[in-house]
């Protein structure tokens, strides 16, 4: 391989104080390889590597350490920047020659400003700026509260220190205040990923956090690019070049606003619903967002301006947004940011900080902390919000993160600040979120919000007034299904019933997670994000209009990530006051014979049985119930319950005694019992007893309905009776929850393929039953919607999505036999 050298390995201090270092040149990065007697590491690209491998691995590994006591992933990533860099492990001569040498830094440091720029392109892409139309008054104050307060604050304690304990000859004399600037900052995005981080997006206070850091991001940001303007024009004698660069600036903004942005809504246009966008309209975006950088470059303004601009101009969400995000995010945030944090520990320097310079910044660094605390009380004690909460929300907002590192090197870059008060800062953001985070996931539970201190229950609702069911959809498939359900449940003028659909859309290209309304006279009505619901809100509306007045729908769009998106169904239920919830089950079975499992369905099924302050009940459609639609044809259903005993139980028979009126339901209650409880029944009346009684007295009249019992001594004969009701449903309801020490429930737990249906559901929809009707497995809510602790949801979920084929053979429906 040839290769030329510059023999030069010369060290010279220029008289105003520059270092210049002369290196050997190698026209190849490679090395031969260890075999030809060439070490790789004195080569720019295998060190290069090295670098990324292990700032990856350590920030990796921080994350998981330090995730279970809640700090924000932006403490392990710079934490492992500081803790790699020169001041820490690499005061190691050997690990400084090798992992640091001066040649690899113009490398690795365009590489890291490369992960930065796309870093912060992407930040721009998930936010959504038409949000600040919709932000309520408690938000704009919040917002604006939280930054004049702490400046104010941190002002006047700087310019104390300054003049009484700072010389001119001190480099923090001339950066205090710069600094005071950057820590009162705030910024939607550092509040978003902590939110995301502690799993608070959903929640209420995560809603008004983020609609309070956008506006004082959006504050923050022309703040500190007036500052930094300013004072570049100062080192200036001739304002022309300045006026210039503003023009200019001025004229990429509207470029990006009415050039480019109509491209990419093009883009959105030509692509079909559904459908994933052309890679060559990603391409094409890529190269915007690298002109939109190199213009800025060109004109004197920091490159990422260019890119954060451009990045709001995109619009936010499917399909462009959230296919950038799919595409980059990984690779951006596990690669080429933590590049980034590694150069940012590179350029901090623990042994040139004094102990009176460092105490100064911190003092500075708390007084701003406090600051945006006593910002954020203010507005919310006139709001009369749990103190509490506003606790939590003042912390929140206090928080740093990559934004202010951002206006800390900015500043270093043009000698706004000395390299002293920059590493004197970066430890002040350091501790401040590593202690900030945890009391946040301390103090702030969002379940609370949604406790219901009475009982939701269809047993506990009378028949003469408005039955309020919810249901969830995920896709456009489960539509069917839920209104033949809703039919079922006999709405009618003596028996309203009011009826609330969520469709639930996973969050992609987007921070903040959004809830839509898609009431008619809603004014949140957000219509480029109603297309992905319009089908479901057709289905139901004409469904409603059929029914005039016995029934009232509301379809609502929730876009949230699954990890949270219980907090924002539950909120939901205890708003509505809802009895039941009704959720998909995370099988699909498709006319194709296919079924398909998503598990982050199956996990968000499991928090709602364990969270939802009402009862739910998980649906598992085999086809039976989208067979024909009801706006169309006149449906007869035959429905059975299966009833053992328990609250699970009787909650399915009242809401089967609910459809027991509908002309074209049947009803049949099959009742297994042991012998020994036949006979204590005849002694002792029980509400199980009582509700059965119920049943006969109103129902067994009606000639259709049937009411059998069958006396079962252990887990086989059970076994068998369910069984044999193949075929013979159309939907089974059954309890969840049972006594699992009886004799019939031996040795059945410990087989369950799906725990959160109960031993009975289980037994239905197993891979090796042969039932091929709809099951509805319902639970009763538990001590007034107090999350329990139910070992049967404990047990662990793949997080991998499977694809499972079952082919079923269609049989005919045969009648339960008549005792």
């Amino acid at each position: 391989m040839a290769e030329t050298r510059v023999n030069a390995s010369i060290t010279d201090v220029t008289n105003n104080g520059t270092i210049w270092i002369c290196e050997h040149m190698f026209r190849y990065q490679r090395s031969k390889g260890i075999f030809f007697y060439d070490n790789p590491f004195s080569f720019t690209l295998p060190v290069l590597f090295l670098q990324t491998t292990l700032v990856s691995v350590s920030t990796t590994t921080l994350q998981l350490i330090l995730e279970p006591i809640g700090t924000s992933s932006f403490f392990p990533q710079l934490l492992a920047g500081l803790v790699l860099g020169p001041s820490v492990i690499g005061q190691n001569e050997f690990i400084k020659k090798w992992l640091f040498p001066p040649k690899t830094f113009y490398i690795s440091e365009t590489i890291a400003f490369f992960g930065s720029m796309m870093y912060m392109f992407l930040i721009g892409v998930k936010i959504d700026i038409s949000s600040v139309t919709r932000t309520g008054k408690k938000a704009w104050a919040i917002g604006i509260f939280s930054f004049i307060i702490p400046l104010m604050l941190s002002l006047l304690i700087a310019l104390f220190l300054r003049k009484t304990l700072l010389t001119p000859d001190k480099g923090l004399y001339e950066s205090i205040f710069s600094i005071v600037f950057i820590f009162s900052t705030g910024s939607f995005h550092v509040t978003t990923i902590l939110l995301a981080d502690l799993k608070l997006l959903s929640s209420e206070m995560g809603r008004l956090a983020i609609s309070s850091s956008l506006i004082s991001g959006f504050i923050s940001i022309l703040w500190v690019t007036c500052l930094s303007t300013l004072k570049q024009s100062e080192t200036k004698k001739d304002n022309g070049p300045f006026n210039w660069m503003t023009m200019s600036f001025i004229v990429m903004i509207l470029v990006i606003i009415y050039v480019l942005r109509p491209i990419m809504l093009w883009m959105i246009r030509k692509t079909p619903e559904g459908k994933p966008i052309k890679e060559s309209y990603i391409f094409s975006v890529f190269l915007m967002v690298l002109s939109c950088a190199l213009f800025g470059e060109y004109i004197g303004q920091h490159f990422m301006i260019g890119p954060i601009v451009f990045g709001m101009a995109v619009p936010d969400g499917p399909p462009l947004g959230s296919a950038l995000t799919e595409k980059l995010d990984a690779l951006v945030s596990t690669i080429f940011l933590p590049l980034y944090f590694l150069y940012s520990g590179i350029r901090f320097d623990l042994y040139i900080i004094d102990a009176q310079s460092f105490a100064i910044v911190q003092v500075v660094g708390i007084v701003s902390s406090i600051g945006k605390i006593v910002g954020t009380l203010l507005p919310s004690i006139y709001w009369k919000m749990p103190f509490t909460d506003v606790l939590s929300l003042g912390l929140l907002m206090s928080t740093q993160g990559i934004t202010q590192l951002l206006y800390l090197q900015s500043s270093l870059h043009l000698n706004i600040i000395d390299e002293q008060s920059y590493g004197n800062a970066l430890i002040a953001l350091l501790w401040l979120t590593g202690a900030t985070t945890p009391i946040i996931k301390f103090l702030y539970e969002p379940s609370k919000r949604y406790l219901s201190l009475n009982r939701r229950t269809i047993e506990q609702s009378t028949s003469d007034i408005e039955l309020r069911l919810m249901a969830c959809i995920h896709t456009q498939d489960d539509t069917s299904s839920i209104i033949n359900l809703l039919e079922m449940s006999n709405p009618s003028l003596e028996n309203p019933i009011c009826f609330y659909v969520l469709h639930l859309l996973q969050l992609k290209g987007r921070s903040a997670p959004l809830f839509i309304d898609h009431q008619p006279s809603s004014k949140k009505l957000n219509a480029p994000h109603s297309n992905h619901s319009q089908n479901i809100i057709n289905a139901f509306r004409s469904y409603e209009k059929q029914k005039s007045n016995n029934v009232v729908v509301k379809v609502f769009t929730t876009i949230s990530p699954y990890e949270t998106m219980h907090d924002e169904i539950c909120m939901q239920v205890d708003e509505k006051r809802v009895c039941l919830l009704i959720v998909p089950f995370h099988r699909q079975w498709r006319p194709t014979g296919v079924t398909e499992s998503a598990q982050p369905i199956r996990a968000l099924n499991r928090h709602l049985l364990r969270m939802a302050p009402c009862s739910v009940g998980i649906l598992i459609e085999r086809g039976t119930l989208c067979r024909n639609n009801p706006l169309t044809s006149v449906l007869f259903y035959s429905v059975g319950i299966v009833f053992i005993e328990g609250a699970d139980d009787r909650e399915a028979l009242a809401y089967a005694m609910r459809m027991a009126n509908h002309p074209n339901v049947r009803i049949t209650l099959v009742r297994l019992m042991e012998p020994r409880k036949k006979n204590r029944n005849l002694m002792h009346r029980d509400p199980d007893g009582d509700l059965i009684h119920r049943f006969k007295v109103e129902c067994i009249q009606i000639k259709r309905h049937d009411y059998r019992e069958e006396i079962v001594r252990d887990s086989v004969e059970m076994i068998n009776v369910i069984r044999s009701l193949d075929g013979c449903f159309d939907l089974v309801l059954v309890g969840r929850r049972h006594a699992t020490e009886s004799n019939l429930f031996s040795g059945l737990t410990e087989w369950n393929e799906f725990p959160e249906l109960g031993p009975i559901g289980d037994m239905l929809v197993a891979s090796d039953s042969t039932f091929d009707g709809s099951v509805l497995v319902i639970q009763q809510q538990k001590r007034s919607g107090v999350g329990y602790h139910d070992l049967s949801l404990d047990s662990g979920i793949n997080t991998m999505q499977e694809s499972i084929t079952i082919v079923e053979v269609p049989r005919e429906r045969k009648v339960w036999p008549i005792a």
